[in-house]
C-alpha cells in the first residue's frame, strides 16, 4: 500500500499542508544541516549513495542492543536533572548513545550525527545525518513504566530515507526504508524482506478514536495554542492519550491501536523516523504552515483532525 498523501489545510494563514513526503517541514533543517531547502528527490547513482538496507539492518542491531541495556539497567539506574530540572537524563540514555555514535561512526565515518544527549557531531557538509534518541520516554523509564524505546533515522540531505523505532520492554522494532514499505519483528521473527510488512487500515468516526498527543518539552502549561488544541482533541475523540514516549505511539499507530498523532513543536529525533515508518505503512500526514504541529495517521482521521484543528 503505497504511502498516502495529506490533504489540503482550510486556513492557509494559520495551517495548511506542506507539499513533501511525509509532511514535516521541520525535518528540512535536522536532515539538510541547515539548508533550508527541500528536494523532492535524488537520483538513483548519486556519489556515495548508502545501501539503505545495510544500514537498517545495522540501526536494528544498534535500537534493540541499546533497548536490552535499558531494560537490563533499569533498576540501577542513576538519574540526572536536565536543562532546566524538569527533564531527567540516566546513565542510560548517555551510554546506550555512546555506543550508538561509536558504531556508527566506524561504519559511516563521513555522516553527521545528531544525538538527543551528545548534540550535533561530525560534518555538516555531507549528505547523510542520523538522528538518535537512545532512550525515548526517559520519565517512564524512571518511574518504572514500560512504555519507553529507541529511535534511530537516517536522513539524506533533507529528508529521512530510513527509519528504526523499537519498543524496548517488548523488544518489537519496526523500521522503513523511503519507498519500500514499513515492517516489524519480535525478538525471535525474521528481519529484512521477510519480516511482516505493516499495513495501516480501516475507517471509523473521529468520535470513537484514540489518538496521541506529544508535545516538545519547551512547551509550557500556559502556552495557549497548546491548550486550545488539547482542548478540541479531548472534545472531538474518544482518548487523548498521553505517553510521553512518541516511540510507543508510533508503534501503536502502526498496529492499529492508534487513530493519529498529534504533535505540537515536539524534537525532531522523535518526530521524523516515525512519521517514514507510519507513511510508508499508509498513513497520512498534515503539518501546519509554521511546522509546529503535525498530524500523522489513518488517513480519514487525518482529515477529520484537520478539520478540528483549523476551524
Amino acid at each position: 500500500m503505497p504511502p498516502a498523501r495529506h490533504a489540503p489545510g482550510s486556513r492557509a494563514s494559520q495551517l495548511d499542508t506542506v507539499s513533501n513526503p511525509i509532511g514535516l517541514p521541520s525535518a528540512v533543517e535536522a536532515c539538510s544541516a541547515g539548508s533550508g531547502r527541500f528536494s523532492s528527490s535524488l537520483a538513483a547513482d548519486s556519489v556515495g549513495r548508502v545501501d539503505l538496507q545495510r544500514a537498517a539492518d545495522l540501526a536494528i542491531a544498534l535500537a534493540r542492543e541499546a533497548g536490552d541495556v535499558a531494560v537490563a539497567e533499569r533498576a540501577t539506574a542513576r538519574i540526572d536533572a536536565k536543562g532546566d530540572g524538569a527533564d531527567l537524563v540516566t546513565h542510560v540514555d548517555r551510554e546506550t548513545e555512546r555506543r550508538i555514535v561509536e558504531a556508527l561512526r566506524r561504519a559511516y565515518p563521513e555522516h553527521a550525527i545528531l544525538g538527543e544527549e551528545g548534540g550535533e557531531q561530525g560534518s555538516d557538509e555531507g549528505e547523510y545525518r542520523w538522528l538518535i534518541d537512545p532512550l525515548d520516554g526517559t520519565h517512564n523509564y524512571v518511574l518504572g513504566l514500560d512504555v519507553y524505546g529507541v529511535c534511530i533515522t537516517l536522513c539524506q540531505r533533507d529528508r529521512p530515507v530510513m527509519a528504526v523505532v523499537h519498543d524496548s520492554p517488548r523488544r518489537r522494532t519496526f523500521w522503513a526504508i523511503e519507498g519500500s514499505g514499513a515492517f516489524t519483528a519480535g525478538d525471535s521473527d525474521e528481519s529484512g524482506s521477510t519480516a511482516p510488512r505493516l499495513v495501516i487500515e480501516g475507517a471509523g468516526a473521529l468520535a470513537h478514536e484514540t489518538v496521541a498527543f506529544t508535545q516538545g518539552y519547551d512547551v509550557g502549561h500556559d502556552d495557549p495554542r497548546r491548550n486550545e488544541l488539547f482542548d478540541r482533541l479531548e472534545r472531538g475523540t474518544k482518548r487523548v492519550l498521553r505517553s510521553w514516549a512518541p516511540s510507543s505511539d508510533w508503534a501503536l499507530l502502526v498496529t492499529g491501536g492508534l487513530g493519529a498523532l498529534v504533535a505540537y513543536r515536539n524534537e525532531i529525533w522523535d518526530l521524523v523516523g516515525g512519521a517514514l515508518i507510519a507513511t510508508e505503512a499508509g498513513a497520512a500526514s498534515w503539518t501546519s504552515a509554521d511546522g509546529d504541529l503535525v498530524i500523522v495517521g489513518r488517513p480519514d482521521v487525518v482529515t477529520a483532525l484537520r478539520e478540528l484543528v483549523t476551524r
